[in-house]
């Protein structure tokens, strides 16, 4: 039986995760601009939720389009509104 595989990367965006906390508390003075990036992301709440770019991979790792073999996509490309939802 042939079976295919599906290989893609997902990028997921500025996520509020561990290492985020982490680089703006324990790493704030060796960040420098970056770390006020995340600062601001953080305090005007736009950093995402895990579970949106999480929710995203986990169909896609059941479900993949063969077509997307080989693409690097963002977690809301337009490519990936069906698994968005």
């Amino acid at each position: 039986m042939l079976q295919v595989i599906t290989a893609l990367s997902i990028r997921p965006g500025v996520v509020a995760t561990e290492m985020q906390r982490e680089i703006r508390e324990v790493h704030k003075d060796s960040m420098g601009d970056e770390n006020k990036k995340f600062q601001e992301l953080h305090q005007t709440g736009q950093l995402l939720k895990p579970e949106q770019p999480g929710h995203v991979i986990a169909k896609l790792s059941l479900e993949a389009p063969k077509e997307f073999n080989g693409q690097f996509l963002s977690w809301d490309s337009p490519e990936l509104k069906a698994f968005q939802e």
